[in-house]
């Protein structure tokens, strides 16, 4: 469906999530100057094709969406470093649960998620449907279905998430502890400053 953002009406329903019919219906109206897509694949290579001129910007609810995600895996990668609460005197200190340290807890948002989703693409899959009518109907990229069809349990999606893999930002973790701990705890200023150091990413 195609909105009008200045208006917030539909103007129109496109057949299908192809890139070709986003950039036919882009090149019939070569006035448009901003378009307002999600990260799927095929908007941007159909808005590039159909629209080199326009602008493109992801929507508020995407934005909010994947910084939320973001925040939540950022959170929990470093659940080391929150310090537990101290026990009372009164209460005799109970031995963490081994649970707690499985980066897949009963329970986590993130990790609920991702098996709920596991189950209703493999259960499409299963029903004969195919990952690319999996892909539409659930809103996802036909990558995203392939990856989560090749894994044959939730827990193997874990793989790659939230490990301590080596970063172009390692090098700058120091001195942003350090900014951190002075107060300094805005994330654009901190980035500029970084960038100055020779960052290179946004």
């Amino acid at each position: 469906m195609l909105v009008d953002v200045e208006t917030r009406r539909p103007i129109d329903l496109l057949p299908d999530r192809e890139a070709d019919t986003l950039a036919a219906w882009l090149a019939e109206r070569p006035g448009i100057e901003i378009i307002c897509r999600d990260r799927a694949p095929f908007f941007a290579e159909g808005a590039t094709r159909g629209a080199p001129q326009a602008l493109q910007v992801a929507d508020r609810w995407h934005l909010w969406h994947n910084l939320g995600e973001a925040a939540e895996k950022c959170a929990y990668q470093h659940r080391g470093c929150l310090r537990a609460a101290p026990a009372r005197p009164e209460e005799p200190q109970e031995e963490a649960e081994p649970a707690a340290l499985s980066p897949w807890p009963t329970g986590h948002r993130f990790a609920e998620r991702t098996r709920a989703k596991h189950a209703t693409i493999h259960a499409l899959l299963a029903a004969g449907h195919s990952k690319r009518s999996v892909a539409r109907q659930l809103g996802m990229t036909l990558n995203t279905i392939l990856h989560f069809s090749r894994a044959t349990t939730p827990e193997e999606m874990f793989t790659g998430q939230w490990q301590s893999r080596a970063t172009r930002l390692d090098a700058y973790k120091p001195y942003l502890d350090q900014r951190w701990q002075e107060g300094c705890t805005n994330a654009w200023k901190l980035w500029e400053e970084i960038k100055k150091q020779g960052y290179p990413r946004g």
